[in-house]
């Protein structure tokens, strides 16, 4: 058996993973919370052996592992650098201020990732919303900002990096999905904005004036943007094997220090 010869039934073990964290958080949350990384490892070493023991293709796995240790240094860098800048707004989160806000998200996830663009954007949008906050503004942020926004670069959704890895080259994406991710976006605004004008205009005046009346224009951790820099440029980096990845953890270290020399000294916080 060679790798091009790959029976169906060996994906059963990603078809189960998959259908148990659909499933068991909901069936039996309480045995999925102590035992799903048990779960996970047990499904997750079968494919393993099959390579192994059925096809042989030892050099291919460690090809694939190179690549998920990169995928996982990338989602995790852009998370966490992301998550330690903090933005507050000024004023009234009217339909234009969010629809313009989700907008930005949904360009800024493009060079920061889904993830990122999220960790960065989700706090400030529920904070300027907090007065009418509804269901439908935590929706079509994760359209907008969590999903559809990041399709035009590598950077921006983590299996279109797979695919640059593979060697797709960076600018294909933008060139080949803009007119749908253009689409897309356009669609999911105007719905957006027509949804939310109808929620703004039941929320009483004095109670937006309220809660609104006090907030500032306020940027924290503004040195993060640098050691996001730093990963961007490490996603062009191909050689020598994991430098690329040594830079993200890098920087993610980095992040993690600063936050906690913030913790403990508050007034080291002020971007």
């Amino acid at each position: 058996m060679n790798i091009n010869s790959i029976p169906g039934w060996m994906a059963l073990p990603f078809v189960a993973l998959l259908g148990a964290i659909a499933l068991f958080p909901l069936l039996a949350p309480r045995w999925w919370e102590q035992h799903y990384s048990k779960v996970a490892l047990g499904l997750g070493v079968l494919p393993v052996f099959f390579y192994l023991a059925l096809l042989h293709q030892g050099p291919h796995l460690l090809e694939t592992t190179h690549e998920y240790v990169s995928f996982i240094c990338l989602i995790g860098s852009l998370f966490v650098v992301s998550g330690g800048i903090r933005i507050t707004v000024k004023g009234e989160s009217t339909p234009w201020v969010n629809t313009a806000m989700l907008a930005i998200g949904g360009i800024v996830a493009n060079l920061l990732g889904t993830t990122g663009a999220s960790m960065l954007l989700i706090r400030p949008y529920l904070r300027a919303n907090k007065y009418r906050l509804t269901a439908y503004h935590v929706v079509f942020f994760i359209f907008i900002v969590s999903n559809v926004g990041g399709s035009l670069t590598p950077l921006g959704d983590p299996p279109l990096y797979l695919g640059f890895l593979k060697g797709v080259p960076f600018l294909w994406t933008v060139r080949s999905l803009y007119p749908a991710w253009l689409v897309g976006m356009a669609y999911l605004l105007i719905v957006f904005f027509v949804m939310d004008t109808f929620n703004f205009r039941r929320a009483p005046a004095e109670i937006r004036q309220k809660e609104t009346s006090h907030e500032t224009w306020r940027f924290e951790g503004l040195a993060n943007f640098g050691w996001l820099l730093i990963i961007m440029v490490a996603l062009f980096i191909h050689s020598p094997p994991f430098l690329r990845e040594g830079l993200m953890i890098f920087a993610r270290r980095k992040q993690v220090s600063m936050r906690a020399d913030e913790t403990a000294d508050p007034s080291r916080s002020a971007g």
